[in-house]
């Protein structure tokens, strides 16, 4: 009992830490007897933490091993300074299949064949493999292709769910659309996340997975629609040029507080499921998936999918580490989040049923039934991407909010970018395969769960 209340103590000093990147343990700090330790970083800070440190507490209870856990949102810049000083971390939770790929190409993320032994666990295509060998597991899923509002304030119509282009604000506020582009991590990815939403609604998975790839060029007629499509989208809901302007000096994390005023200084928030920590409690929150899209060309799969993944890799393969991987990739450890309510924790581990989350959560239970439903399910493409293009997305996003004209010049840059990534880093044809068919993993295929469609309104029928 008194580890645990140590813990619940320490995480509050993540918390406040953890943006500066100080490192903290996950109990008591004083080691455990035989000196067992096992370092661990990740981004999760505050109410994420102190979740997270629930899993990390049952680890310690099961096995008596130390954790030391670190938590930053500056998390590429800190594994880049561990790694070149020679301290990584023996276990790093990242939101970045890109940075994981180039870890393992240059042997510094280590595979973890022989010490995750319940890969059935996982349909095949989520387990990142490269050259044939695992080396991430997902641990907590984020659905993104989500569209937030308060019912309480205002409700959609079953039009308005299905075309994102007939919203108008009609004099009810200024804008339809809630909108945030700085973040701490990367500032402009919430609107890359449109840009991914609206290319995989309207021409479907397989040129999502080339894009995602790198092998669709960002100058094609289907990028370059997919960003126009945003602009109309943006248009025609009242975003004028100095609501664009506000957006871009708005955190995304307090963008959706405008759909709880009185009255509401939006109605939408096209955000990942990670952000209801961030709403007000007590609200009346519901969401509808993001609709499929005209495209002229057809092509695009109903209920397809983006989600975005924490993936856990090894850098450290000591018998600590090794334990805490297999205990992370289980369904014990993925079971703990998830059943916390409102804890925007979902996994794609096969022994986690949507049931797991709260009755007392049935905004979480409906996010995991739309999971567990898609047809289709399809990673984050700016996390596929390498770094540099990663980033160069982000900036192109903001500099497209400031100045639409400029989009054939931003589309350009990109590939120029995209071109001197693939000349860095010159991933082997297997290498190509495997991300490939990791960009678009498919459906769940949760055993007993068949595909079914997800009512605009309530849980799953």
């Amino acid at each position: 009992m008194r580890r645990r209340t140590l813990h619940r103590v320490t995480t509050r000093i993540v918390a406040g830490l953890a943006l500066l990147g100080v490192t903290v343990c996950a109990t008591a700090c004083a080691p455990l007897p035989g000196g067992r330790t096992v370092s661990v970083l990740a981004t999760w800070t505050g109410t994420e933490a102190e979740h997270f440190g629930k899993v990390l507490a049952a680890f310690e209870d099961r096995t008596g091993i130390h954790v030391e856990y670190t938590g930053t949102r500056a998390i590429d810049e800190t594994l880049r300074s561990d790694l070149r000083g020679g301290t990584p971390p023996d276990i790093a939770i990242l939101p970045s299949t890109g940075d994981l790929a180039q870890y393992a190409h240059s042997g510094d993320l280590l595979p973890l064949d022989g010490v995750v032994s319940r890969q059935d666990q996982y349909g095949r295509p989520w387990l990142l493999r490269l050259n044939r060998k695992v080396y991430a597991v997902p641990f907590k899923v984020n659905l993104k292709s989500l569209v937030w509002y308060d019912r309480s304030r205002w409700r959609p119509s079953p039009q308005e769910m299905r075309d994102p282009l007939s919203l108008r604000t009609g004099g009810r506020a200024r804008s339809v659309w809630c909108l945030g582009m700085q973040a701490l991590r990367s500032a402009g990815w919430p609107g890359t996340d449109w840009i991914e939403d609206i290319l995989l609604h309207q021409v479907g998975p397989e040129k999502y997975r080339e894009w995602a790839s790198g092998t669709l060029a960002w100058t094609s007629d289907e990028v370059r629609q997919a960003w126009e499509t945003w602009g109309r989208i943006l248009d025609a809901s009242g975003l004028d040029r100095q609501g664009r302007r506000v957006a871009l000096l708005t955190d995304f994390s307090e963008a959706g507080l405008g759909l709880f005023g009185d009255p509401p200084g939006c109605l939408l928030e096209h955000q990942a499921s990670f952000v209801i920590v961030t709403y007000p409690p007590g609200g009346d929150v519901d969401f509808f998936p993001f609709p499929s899209l005209p495209s002229g060309k057809g092509g695009a799969v109903r209920r397809s999918v983006v989600v975005s993944a924490d993936f856990a890799g090894m850098f450290n393969a000591t018998p600590q580490a090794k334990e805490l991987m297999r205990f992370l990739a289980g369904d014990e450890a993925q079971r703990i989040w998830p059943a916390i309510p409102a804890g925007a924790a979902f996994s794609a581990n096969l022994g986690v049923p949507p049931d797991v989350h709260s009755v007392k959560d049935p905004v979480g239970r409906k996010v995991a039934d739309t999971l567990d439903g898609a047809a289709m399910v399809c990673l984050d493409a700016s996390d596929l991407m390498p770094p540099a293009l990663r980033d160069a997305f982000g900036d192109a996003v903001i500099e497209y909010l400031s100045a639409p004209e400029r989009l054939p010049d931003l589309l350009t840059e990109l590939d120029r970018v995209q071109d001197r990534v693939k000349n860095r880093w010159r991933p082997n044809e297997q290498e190509r395969k495997d991300l490939l068919s990791f960009s678009c993993p498919g459906p769940l295929n949760r055993p007993g769960r068949p595909i079914r469609p997800v009512k605009p309104n309530g849980v799953t029928p």
